[in-house]
């Protein structure tokens, strides 16, 4: 794995502490040794930034903070830019200028506050994301923590609507359509709508609507990142799909 050829106490970062190299290391097997440009929203010290550029060799790597150090030297293939995740004029600003063709990988480790998260993602997915490229979303379970500003602590407590999911599931088996309870609060909620967006072909087929396919390639889900991939864009036609070409909308 690309992590143990690296002197990882080199790098000021708590990916080390936490160990999601060893969840990043087999998910960014396609990318390493390739000429990407890498975006980073959150960079702290600037720690993480170093760790990508030693990590990709051929990579442009670019980061995004609310509040930028004033000593920054970060060194040869790091650009560092000054805004707000939530601003999507800035946003575009930033990949437009470093990634007109399109960012290969966009990591969040910022606010991971579930509503400006959101912002951030479906934004920069939809308009500056490549097809095939990767969103990683990082420490998204503080949405189970009480003294997060969104989060709250999850109560395993049965609920009232789940004895009466219980009662009425023994009574009518599998026709009863009871909501199965769960927590939702901040970022998990945020999660729980991409879960929805994965599942987009089954609720356009549940609405009666035109099928949809998801926008994800696929969505994986760990304990402290959760990974998108984005699907090949496809033009409709008969009899069969037509892929569409690279190009990244802009704003």
């Amino acid at each position: 794995m690309r992590s143990k050829e690296l002197n990882l106490n080199a790098y000021d970062t708590d990916k080390i502490k936490l160990r999601y190299l060893e969840v990043y290391d087999p998910i960014l097997i396609p990318w390493v040794g390739k000429a990407i440009t890498v975006l980073e929203i959150g960079v702290y010290r600037g720690g993480s930034l170093k760790l990508w550029r030693d990590y990709f060799s051929r990579g442009t790597i670019v980061g995004i903070d609310r509040k930028l150090r004033q000593d920054f030297h970060l060194g040869e293939r790091i650009q560092i830019f000054e805004g707000s995740q939530a601003d999507e004029k800035f946003l575009s600003k930033v990949a437009n200028e470093t990634a007109p063709g399109g960012l290969d990988i966009i990591i969040d480790d910022a606010s991971h506050i579930g509503e400006l998260t959101r912002t951030t993602f479906w934004h920069l997915f939809d308009h500056h994301l490549k097809p095939g490229g990767l969103y990683a979303i990082e420490d998204w379970g503080t949405g189970y923590l009480d003294d997060f500003s969104d989060g709250k602590r999850f109560d395993p407590k049965p609920s009232i609507l789940g004895r009466v999911r219980s009662v009425l599931a023994q009574r009518f088996s599998r026709r009863t359509k009871v909501p199965v309870p769960c927590h939702s609060y901040g970022m998990v909620g945020f999660i729980k709508e991409l879960v929805d967006e994965q599942g987009a072909a089954s609720i356009a087929m549940g609405h009666k609507a035109a099928r949809r396919r998801s926008k994800f390639k696929n969505l994986l889900i760990t304990p402290g990142i959760v990974f998108v991939t984005k699907a090949a864009s496809t033009l409709t036609a008969f009899p069969n799909p037509v892929p569409a070409g690279d190009g990244v909308g802009k704003q």
